[in-house]
């Protein structure tokens, strides 16, 4: 029999709809183990508490409710029309992203908006389902929060939180160059955003100024992780020139004496070369984006992404720091131990080694988020735009009314869909545990004689 000849498009599809089947059903059975260790705990200290077998029966079956309520609004589906648009602050390639309102929770988001067909035509399509998969396992205070992902018949959509404070590219545009005190705040809290997209077990790949966002109270998170790869995706090396190119889709230059617009500055020299890479090409990111933070402008800098590519392969030769640029040894040591060998770079056995550097011997890791940042941005109100770009309105926000009852997911996007709730059915029963917990503590301890006590 002729083999038969299956089209990159059908491979795609297939190796989405192989990873959502297997994530999925792995997710549930390691779900089903938890709640049935958590009931093994909860009948054990229910016991341990003298509880009647009717109080019993009302602790669980409070606990089935709140499990159930979850469950439902988890199953809400969103769709477009359940937002209204109020600016738009950013375009690329493949779509914009919008600040909008909840028209019933009156929430604000970032609506990040993209187009299927482009998607699918520049093989994207495993990088949107990555960027989602890590926004739904994340909880950390340094990646950007996902509500939910949604898609209609044109379009998908993901409804992030919103960060006014803008971007650090934006910030670094405004000032030129930080003080060392104000780059050393940011570098650790990147340094934190970077451990914890790694403890996810990914890689990010596209760290740089443009993708950090400043919050309200002016710390930072990490956003876009459409670049981002599980480490367990690393049998082979990818094309260097296509992530290359991809990195730099949509960079704004610093300034336009630069040119620099799709230039990849941050990516790590491995990255071109055919004997693949790690983790470790996030701590190299992190090197340029502390040199330019105190230099005013990345190290490798060119007037065309070719040039700026052989600068990087040529390192050795061409980092350079300049004599008139204010820093000091600790900060250089620190760039020369980031932007070096990939089997000699600070990061390598983990963040621990990029945190005990003498850089960073100011810093409480502990604490930091506790600290006030060097710039709090300064907001007019909850939709306050004015830290990010303007942009015309090229289409409308709302699809054909048509449109409207769609429903079903595209076959390149299965599983796409997602509603982040307060009340996660995973919290109800550990939720009752801990309030038990609370009360068994709380509770008087009788000894009978002092035989007992020393016991």
């Amino acid at each position: 029999m002729p083999a038969i000849a299956i089209s990159a498009q059908t491979r795609t599809k297939a190796e989405v709809a192989k990873r959502y089947i297997e994530s999925k059903y792995l997710r549930l059975k390691q779900e089903e183990i938890d709640r049935r260790r958590d009931f093994q705990a909860l009948d054990k200290l229910m016991t341990c508490m003298s509880l009647s077998a009717q109080e019993k029966s009302i602790i669980k079956n409070d606990i089935f409710h709140r499990e159930a309520e979850a469950l439902r609004q988890q199953r809400i589906g969103l769709s477009i029309y359940d937002f209204e648009s109020i600016a738009i602050i950013g375009k690329g390639a493949f779509g914009e992203v919008r600040v909008v309102r909840n028209k019933q929770t009156r929430e604000i988001f970032a609506l990040k908006k993209m187009k299927k067909t482009e998607m699918v035509y520049k093989n994207q399509v495993s990088h949107v389902h990555a960027e989602r998969n890590v926004l739904v396992a994340a909880a950390s205070p340094w990646i950007v929060q996902l509500h939910s992902s949604f898609q209609d018949a044109s379009y998908l959509y993901l409804a992030l939180e919103f960060l006014p404070g803008g971007d650090l590219m934006n910030h670094l545009m405004q000032r030129n160059t930080l003080q060392e005190f104000e780059a050393r705040f940011y570098a650790a809290e990147i340094t934190l955003a970077i451990e914890s997209v790694h403890t996810l077990g990914y890689i990010h790949r596209d760290i740089k100024p443009d993708n950090i966002l400043i919050t309200r109270s002016g710390h930072i998170k990490l956003s876009d992780f459409g670049l981002c790869r599980h480490l367990g995706d690393l049998s082979g090396p990818e094309s260097a020139v296509e992530l290359s190119a991809e990195v730099g889709e949509g960079r704004r230059s610093r300034q336009l004496a630069y040119s620099t617009v799709g230039t990849p500055d941050y990516i790590a020299p491995e990255v071109f070369s055919k004997a693949g890479y790690t983790e470790t090409v996030d701590w190299w990111s992190l090197g340029i984006i502390l040199y330019e933070m105190l230099v005013g402008y990345p190290p490798f800098f060119s007037d065309s992404p070719a040039m700026t590519c052989q600068k990087i392969t040529q390192w050795r030769r061409t980092l350079i720091f300049p004599r008139d640029a204010i820093m000091s040894e600790d900060s250089e040591d620190l760039i020369r131990k980031l932007l070096c060998e990939s089997d000699s770079r600070l990061g390598l056995n983990g963040a621990q080694e990029v945190k005990r550097h003498p850089f960073f011997r100011k810093i409480n890791w502990e604490s930091i988020r506790d600290m006030t940042p060097p710039h709090v941005p300064d907001l007019a109100d909850d939709v306050d735009c004015s830290n990010f770009e303007d942009f015309e309105e090229n289409e409308p926000f709302y699809p054909e009314e048509r449109k409207k009852l769609y429903r079903r997911e595209d076959g390149s996007f299965i599983g796409f869909a997602f509603n982040r709730v307060e009340n996660d059915p995973k919290r109800s029963i550990r939720t009752t545990l801990s309030e038990l917990e609370g009360k068994q503590a709380k509770k008087p301890q009788v000894t009978t004689n002092a035989t007992t006590d020393l016991e």
